[in-house]
């Protein structure tokens, strides 16, 4: 699973009126030093620096402390081992870090460490415990991974033109270098069977911002803007409402906002609440700090007083920015209506190399020191809750189905159906 840009850079600016700088950093992250010779002494390390900088320990169910002494008798039995073999298997490191860290409640985090005597013949020497995976994994509609599941929905909707009257339709792929890979976009315009058009957008990642700021006149930035444009622009009588497909999609930009919210509002409002770790003690938060949105400068229209429909699609794999977003768009507007399935559950914004402004977030160097742990660096709350773990209920729950051709077409029949019936 990649690493999800969610709030990159940007949490400096959003964080920086109401954070102190901290007295000193509780672990050195990328630049740490530190090292460790043994398996015991890689377990106290990295269970004092998760104890420190998790930012998730006031919802997490995990008893950490009791984690330690359970777990350490195990460590101590891997340097015995090794002492007596010259090697310790990494299936065996890799059991007992999926047990110490597999349930925890942030579903952005990575933990990795590299297996310090690995057996000749081992493959591999790191392990890899994605928290956030192997819940979702462990779901009754889990059907497959989120670049699986984008490719078939990418040839869905090459196929919408067969199931939908569609009248515009375009897709484009931009390479966005700050995920280093390419970021696809669909747009059509579909039209009921009342001949009202409902403008339709999906994206591969949560990267509008980019396109529109940096790529202006290519495809992709055509496709949006006719988007926004449409919406903004169409007669009330002859708009239905608008979907916005935020399914299998990696998360991305918080400036995404200043579109999929910004365009649709009259005045700067309040739309979440985040805080940082601010002191070493598990519990030693910050005050919450409300992030505010401001209406777009460049389209504009107030969708609540016309109660123009906002529907949002999403499934297990709609993750990060991809979460946040629909969060954010139910919470705004009384018109959204959210359709699909419990989102993904990695809602807490991240921010690498946090360390000099807080005391949470990622930490280590894999290839020098032998451990890197990708974890959130901020808590969110939106509407009165940390989604962290549970990620966004759907007003209405449609499931995909397995027919490889057809997986995505229920939820999309149900958005029209919403609309149809509006």
């Amino acid at each position: 699973m990649k690493k999800f840009f969610v709030f990159p850079l940007l949490a400096v600016v959003i964080f920086a009126s109401c954070r102190k700088e901290a007295d000193y950093v509780p672990y050195t992250g990328n630049s740490s030093k530190l090292s460790y010779n043994n398996y015991t002494e890689q377990f106290q390390y990295l269970w004092k620096c998760m104890s420190i900088g998790y930012v998730f320990w006031d919802v997490d169910t995990v008893d950490w402390d009791a984690a330690y002494e359970r777990f350490l008798p195990q460590f101590e039995a891997l340097d015995k081992k090794y002492a007596d073999s010259g090697y310790v298997r990494t299936s065996e490191l890799e059991q007992i870090y999926t047990k110490l860290v597999g349930k925890m409640r942030d579903h952005h985090m990575t933990f990795a460490v590299n297996n310090l005597h690995p057996a000749p013949t081992d493959v591999t020497k790191r392990v890899i415990v994605r928290p956030g995976l192997l819940e979702v994994q462990s779901r009754d509609y889990y059907i497959e991974s989120r670049s699986v599941a984008q490719n078939k929905l990418r040839s869905f909707l090459s196929m919408i033109h067969s199931y939908y009257t569609v009248t515009e339709n375009d897709s484009a792929t931009a390479y966005i270098p700050e995920f280093g890979t390419n970021v696809h976009y669909h747009y059509c315009l579909i039209t009921l069977s009342d001949g009202r058009i409902v403008p339709y957008l999906w994206t591969s990642n949560a990267a509008i911002t980019p396109v529109m700021r940096d790529m202006v006149g290519t495809t992709a930035q055509i496709l949006l803007d006719r988007w926004l444009t449409v919406i903004c622009t169409t007669p009330r009588a002859q708009l239905a409402g608008m979907i916005l497909d935020t399914r299998s999609n990696g998360g991305g930009y918080q400036d995404d906002l200043d579109y999929l919210v910004g365009s649709f509002i009259n005045q700067r409002t309040a739309i979440f609440k985040t805080r940082y770790k601010e002191g070493p003690g598990r519990l030693e938060y910050s005050v919450w700090c409300p992030y505010y949105q401001n209406p777009n400068a460049n389209y504009h229209r107030d969708i609540t007083a016309e109660n123009i429909p906002y529907v949002v699609l999403v499934d297990l794999n709609s993750v990060s920015m991809a979460e946040i977003e629909p969060m954010v768009i139910r919470d705004v507007f009384p018109t959204a209506y959210i359709i699909g399935e419990r989102t993904y559950g990695g809602t807490g914004p991240l921010q690498n190399d946090a360390q000099s402004l807080n005391y949470g977030g990622p930490f280590g160097d894999i290839n020098n020191y032998n451990h890197y742990v990708y974890t959130s660096t901020f808590e969110a709350l939106m509407n009165g809750k940390v989604c962290e773990g549970e990620g966004i209920i759907p007003d209405l729950e449609v499931l995909r189905i397995s027919d490889p051709n057809r997986s995505f077409k229920p939820q999309l029949d149900a958005a029209i159906n919403y609309l149809q019936s509006r």
